[in-house]
């Protein structure tokens, strides 16, 4: 094993021991109402937040040099490629429609009344009920940003940004579905980045509007479900507020390397092995129903993280392009033609 490999396969363990510290990087808005008698949140001055914001920082600069140490990979057929899209498109769709049944935009939490409320809910049924059917998908993908802009006016600027992941599946339909094949190619090569840095936007806005800035309801979701397992294993300094903190950090961390556009396929590799786990405990727990609304809330991440995973941090918008340490590369993985190379 080469010494890159070496460094890569040290970093995914370092990923997944950090990560085994969260509550899974899950939307405890879904699960807990109101927080409970709880420790308040860290000042930016307490020593914990501290450490974690420079070992943040420390991965954030650490993947940002794993990935010019990494080889090139050679992207899969065109076939498979067109399967992966197709599970994005039809799992969005399943999660809008499955959300509106409930009475629900976007997410679980987000119910409110009102003849606006009502319409949104109409229109994101209806936008799943497109997506499912595969079809007028460049209005599909319009309509999907006129609902996110509706989501910001009802629910506010925080709802708009933790689930802005919805704007990069849009861009994404919409640049892969233009009519024009001039402007549809040049679009391609924007398309995954556009997916990579919304749903980057996405995870950190929810680790600071969930876990960082408001730890309290984070806290009393890790305490109603048992979630602190290093309590249980004798580690009494890992209380849930650090636990949370933990959770945030690493979850703000990912965000931070997708926008960044850096070892990409290893981080939403790490992030599909927790939401897996997640359901997991749930289900072990006896927690049924909560996995079910966790896996529906997740489909469209789920989607999201299998394009990631193919197509890595895409064609465009990298951070290491940006600061010239590398050459855009002239292939075009996101053009369903002949097999190409891409990045992690």
């Amino acid at each position: 094993m080469s010494t890159t490999m070496q460094n890569a396969f040290r970093a995914s363990l370092v990923m997944a021991t950090l990560l085994a510290a969260s509550p899974a990087l899950g939307h405890v808005n879904w699960f807990v109402d109101t927080p409970g008698d709880v420790a308040p949140n860290y000042a930016f001055t307490d020593p914990a937040f501290l450490v974690w914001s420079a070992l943040a920082l420390g991965l954030i600069l650490f993947a940002v040099w794993l990935d010019l140490k990494l080889p090139v990979l050679r992207i899969v057929d065109s076939k498979t490629r067109h399967d992966f899209i197709e599970i994005l498109r039809v799992f969005t769709g399943m999660s809008f429609l499955l959300t509106a049944y409930e009475g629900a935009l976007l997410a679980p939490h987000h119910v409110m009344e009102g003849p606006v409320f009502t319409a949104l809910l109409f229109l994101q049924a209806g936008i799943g009920i497109l997506l499912i059917a595969n079809r007028w998908l460049k209005w599909t993908a319009v309509l999907m940003l006129l609902l996110h802009a509706g989501v910001l006016i009802t629910c506010g600027l925080r709802a708009a940004l933790e689930y802005s992941i919805f704007i990069g599946i849009a861009l994404f339909i919409l640049f892969n579905n233009l009519n024009n094949p001039e402007r549809r190619e040049i679009a391609k090569l924007y398309s995954v980045a556009a997916l990579r840095i919304w749903t980057g936007i996405s995870l950190v806005a929810l680790a600071i509007g969930e876990k960082l800035a408001p730890s309290a309801l984070g806290q009393s979701f890790v305490a109603a479900y048992g979630w602190n397992f290093m309590e249980a294993l004798g580690f009494t300094v890992f209380t849930d507020q650090l636990f949370v903190l933990s959770a945030g950090m690493i979850e703000a961390v990912i965000g931070v390397v997708l926008i960044l556009g850096v070892t990409v396929r290893l981080a939403v590799l790490a992030l599909s092995v927790m939401m897996a786990i997640s359901n997991v405990v749930f289900i072990r727990q006896g927690e049924n129903e909560a996995a079910l609304v966790e896996f529906i809330g997740h489909m469209p991440i789920i989607g999201t993280a299998l394009i990631l995973l193919l197509l890595g941090y895409g064609q465009r918008l990298k951070i290491t392009q940006f600061l010239g340490w590398e050459a855009v590369p002239s292939a075009q993985p996101e053009k369903l033609a002949e097999p190409s190379v891409i990045k992690t």
